[in-house]
């Protein structure tokens, strides 16, 4: 308190002589100013206004406030000053003032953000110096320390070049190093007397003495090593006592710089001297005791840069004096030293705990860097000094002990209440310290196939200590171990089961060795951390709470790999065959557990089913369920079988989870299966048989949808039947044009026997069904079939008559037979109400199709082509049947498409009559074409008459026009004369008398 007292009055001194001299340089500038203002000297105005500038500033200045604004002179000054010209000085000045008041913090802003982050790893750094720096500016001694800090620097060197190079001529060996030690003495006694008798050059006094101490560690360089004046004893001797001087200087005095040049000197001066070259023990034991001091020095003076600094140097010097060990020296001595560093560094961090700063911000940063670093230096140095493995594991599993009971007695050996947070933070600490030192040690002890499980036990017992302490980080401590044990341990399981693999169909041989134990330990310690979580949960975070989830989840998981693969060694094939068991389990564990994924990761199991079934295929070349193995057919039965198992399982425990719904869907997908499930083998071992088969799998789906009434029976139902009418028509196409030796007559037969059940069953030819509920269902599912019925009955009637008579035309004609004997007496029935189109749009098909036969057979000379005519004169009756009489049908089917089919109607009547005329005359059938077209023309042309025909005068005039143009370019070419005028006259004749019918009928009409 009195050093501080006497410094700020020194300060306040320093102050009062300043504002003096400058109150003294303001009064005479204003004198000599108001003396020029007098004299009326006037001629450089520019100058005076900036010499009354400067001077309001040095006022300014002098009172301690920055001017806001310039304050024109008062009005001494003569007339001929232009004020303006000042007030507008005044004014600008302050406006300029402002705008760079409004960028200059912009323009620092901006660059503050641009500079900062890339100084950032710089401001590490510089930040404590600068700390230091200030801590004497705030004393106003800042020109102090850096006179001070150059002064000693200077000196140092100053005086080392004058011991070296300037005596020589002078003094001897033994006379430099007797004045070195006399001016390191004076120097050292000078900054101790400075530092007692003025308490405010304090700082000053401290600088001296570290120079002092500086000086004898360089005084006893020169006496030993350099000029070999001492022996090695001796010289070490000096050494050590010089450094025990300095620390009870910076002890007594608690000056930071001579505790700092201690450390320094204590530590290098014996390695530079080379006094320690012989003995590693013997520097490491002086290291040891004076890493000890300086810890206690950090704590004496409150400065723990100290601490740190001397751990770093420890760790400095530790690795290069045990990288320099020989390789004769026994390693046990410096492992011992190192348990003095270890648990000296320990004892520092752990010591002086302030509880309330731990509440507030936590364990401070410096005592979690010693710890750390404490931590990783001495596993590293007792990993280099430790002679092999086993010793190395029992050297980390003794250090255990220490720790436990540190963990146990924290408040006898810290004086910490037992209950404080202090004390917990100790037994943190120690908890840390000793289950990391175990699972070290466990791993130099332990074979690798071991380690793993060790390492799980230790991790759950630190999870059990740390929640039944309430430790975090020791609980964390215990996740790491268990976590980098699970992998260990599943690394190895994985390795295992690879090395078992073999060529199908075992695909694994394994063998009960350490891999399996490894499975094994894995479901174990997953189970077992589950418990412990559940049993702890109101003691555990919320993150810990979603991993008791997670543990629960690799427990199902690793449950099931070790279930599947313990059968494995057993019987390799039987471990896929088995995979409902554990799905069945899982699926129950989901549902006692709430735990989706329990339940779907026992889905999932379904597709192990498909491991044998692929193997097999493998072997075999193909998926055909005759061809198998047995192993392969076992699994595809047990995966058709468990379809309708999974959804029975669900049904038995009541679940109405997230599974449910696609448990329901795969029993879906089982009824689906069941009507087809046969028919792949039917294909590929017996196909005689495929369409009768197609058939039967239309009447099990019947059946099955008589009984279950699913909507995918429904649907497969129809598919189905679709499908067999398909089959059956083109196994029969199959067996007449590719010499197919099926029963495709027999399925056809069949077919047509099944529509006409279906109809009868499904009451097809009634507009309301009648009955129950489940005929009333039948009917809706078989609605889409029953015109179906009356298609297959046409196909069937085709190949039939096509078997019976070998003439496709007659077949033709036959089913537009009976496509218009349905247009035109059934219109009524149920099925063909909304048929009634596409029934007339076949007719009319089937005739043009007709007609191309007959013209394909005229150009061939075909022996069939009167027949075909015949058939053709049949077909276009029927088609002009459709097209000109009025049944009730045609009012559905009229209305917009009457006209299009007259013109294709009649369009296809042309070449019809000219492939006939063309077999009846031999001679004469081109000029009898040409008065066909005439009449062809003048029938249409008194058609038009009626008005819904009579858009056709467009096609009558066309026929008049190409008969005419065919009469003169072509037929009369090689007519004789007496042909041309019996040609013209007949067609003159033919044309005047449909002109006068024309007109005569027209004018009857009007």
């Amino acid at each position: 308190m009195e050093s501080e007292l006497l410094s700020l009055r020194a300060e306040l001194a320093l102050l009062e002589r300043d504002n003096r001299r400058r109150l003294e340089t303001f009064e005479r500038r204003l004198s000599a100013l108001e003396a020029q203002l007098k004299r009326g000297n006037t001629e450089n105005k520019d100058a005076l206004l900036e010499n009354t500038t400067g001077l309001e500033d040095d006022l300014a200045l002098l009172m301690g406030s920055p001017s806001e604004s310039r304050q024109t002179i008062e009005p001494t000054q003569p007339a001929n000053i232009p004020l303006t010209t000042a007030s507008a000085e005044s004014k600008s000045i302050p406006q300029e003032n402002r705008k760079v008041s409004v960028v200059t913090p912009w323009l620092q802003e901006g660059l503050a953000s641009l500079v900062a982050p890339a100084l950032e790893p710089l401001n590490r750094v510089w930040e404590p110096l600068a700390n230091f720096y200030r801590h004497y500016q705030r004393q106003g001694k800042a020109p102090v320390f850096f006179m001070t800090a150059a002064g000693i620097l200077a000196l140092v060197f100053g005086f080392a070049y004058l011991l070296q190079f300037s005596f020589n001529n002078y003094l001897g060996p033994a006379g430099k190093v007797i004045l070195g030690f006399l001016a390191a003495a004076a120097t050292t006694f000078g900054g101790v007397t400075f530092s007692r008798r003025m308490p405010h050059m304090a700082d000053y006094g401290s600088g001296l003495i570290a120079l002092g101490v500086i000086l004898l560690y360089l005084c006893g360089y020169f006496a030993g090593p350099y000029y070999q004046l001492l022996s090695v004893p001796v010289g070490v001797g000096l050494l050590v006592a010089t450094t025990g001087l300095s620390y009870l200087l910076a002890l007594l005095f608690e000056t930071r710089v001579v505790s700092m040049v201690t450390l320094l000197g204590g530590a290098t001066m014996p390695l530079v001297a080379n006094h320690f070259d012989p003995s590693a023990l013997v520097y490491l034991s002086y290291l040891l005791a004076l890493a000890l001091a300086m810890l206690h020095l950090s704590r004496q003076i409150r400065w723990p840069q100290l601490a740190i600094v001397t751990m770093v140097l420890s760790a400095g010097m530790l690795e290069f004096s045990v990288s320099n060990l020989d390789e004769a020296t026994s390693t046990w001595g410096p492992l011992l030293i190192l348990h003095g560093f270890f648990y000296g560094f320990a004892h520092y961090a752990l010591r002086g705990l302030n509880a309330e700063l731990i509440e507030s911000k936590g364990l401070e940063r410096r005592r979690l860097i010693i710890i750390a670093a404490n931590l990783v230096l001495f596993i590293h140095i007792s990993w280099s000094l430790a002679p092999n493995s086993n010793a190395l594991g029992i050297v980390w599993l003794l250090n255990l002990l220490p720790w436990m009971a540190l963990a146990i007695y924290s408040r006898w050996l810290f004086g910490y209440n037992a209950i404080s947070i202090s004390a917990r933070v100790v037994q943190n600490m120690a908890l840390l310290h000793g289950g990391l030192l175990a699972g070290l040690a466990i791993l130099a002890l332990c074979s690798p196939a071991l380690l793993g499980i060790i390492w799980c036990l230790e991790g759950l017992l630190l999870i059990f200590l740390g929640a039944r302490f309430g430790f975090i980080s020791v609980r964390s401590e215990g996740y790491i171990a268990l976590s980098a044990a699970g992998i260990t341990m599943l690394w190895q399981a994985l390795t295992w089961v690879a090395g078992g693999v073999v060529p199908a169909p075992m695909l694994l041989s394994l063998s009960a060795d350490a891999g399996w134990g490894n499975w094994l330990a894995l479901c174990a310690t997953a189970f077992a951390l589950t418990r412990l979580l559940q049993h702890c949960a109101d003691r555990i975070t919320p993150r810990e709470h979603h991993l008791t989830s997670f543990a629960d989840n690799a427990f199902v998981v690793f449950l099931s790999a070790s279930f599947l693969l313990s059968v494995g060694i057993l019987w390799p094939q039987g471990m896929w065959l088995l995979a409902l068991l554990p799905m069945g389990f899982l699926i129950w564990h989901g549902k006692h557990t709430g735990s989706a994924f329990s339940e779907w990761f026992g889905l999932s199991h379904y597709f192990l089913l498909f491991i044998p079934l692929l193997a097999s295929a493998s072997i075999v070349g193909n998926l055909h369920f005759y061809d198998q193995i047995p192993y392969g057919k076992i699994a595809s039965v047990e995966a058709f079988l468990s379809l309708w198992m999974i959804a029975a399982l669900y049904k038995h425990l009541d679940m109405q989870s997230t599974g449910f719904s696609l448990a329901l869907n795969l029993r879906k997908l089982f009824y689906a299966l069941v009507p087809i499930f046969f028919l792949p083998t039917v294909l590929y071992k017996a196909n005689d048989y495929f369409p009768i088969a197609v058939w039967l799998s239309g009447a099990i789906a019947l059946a099955l949808y008589t009984r279950l009434k699913l909507e995918v029976l429904k649907q497969e139902l129809r598919i189905l039947i679709a499908g067999a009418s398909f089959v059956a028509i083109i196994s029969c196409a199959l067996q007449e044009f590719a010499n197919w030796q099926g029963f495709a007559l027999s399925g056809l037969l069949l077919g047509l026997v099944s529509m006409a059940a279906l109809v009868w069953i499904g009451q097809g030819l009634r507009r309301k069904p009648v009955g129950q509920d489940w005929r009333l269902a039948l009917h809706r599912a078989l609605k889409p079939l029953f015109p179906l019925a009356f298609y297959y009955l046409a196909a069937t009637l085709l190949i039939i008559s096509y078997a019976l008579s070998r003439d496709f035309a007659l077949a033709l004609l036959l089913c537009q037979l009976y496509f218009a004997g349905l247009y035109i007496f059934k219109p009524q029935l149920a099925p063909l109400r909304n048929q009634l189109t596409p029934l007339y749009m076949l007719s009319l098909r089937l005739f043009e199709f007709i007609t191309l036969l007959q013209v394909a057979a005229v150009i061939a000379n075909s022996a069939k082509a009167p027949m075909l005519g015949v058939y053709n004169l049949v077909a276009l009756g029927i088609a002009s049947l459709l097209v000109y009489q009025r049944f009730f049908a045609n009012r559905a089917v009229w209305p917009g498409r009457r006209l299009f089919n007259l013109w294709v109607l009649h369009l296809t009547a042309i070449p019809a009559y000219i492939a006939l005329l063309a077999q009846v005359l031999e001679t004469m059938w081109l000029p009898a074409i040409s008065f066909a077209l005439v009449v062809h023309a003048t029938l249409l042309l008194f058609q038009t008459l009626r008005p819904d025909t009579q858009k056709l005068l467009k096609l009558s005039l066309m026929l008049f026009g190409i008969a005419a143009l065919k009469i003169v370019l072509w037929d009369m070419q090689d007519f004789s004369l007496i042909q041309k005028i019996v040609v013209c006259m007949l067609v003159g004749l033919c044309m005047l008398g449909a002109a006068f019918q024309y007109q005569k009928f027209l004018t009857a009409r009007s």
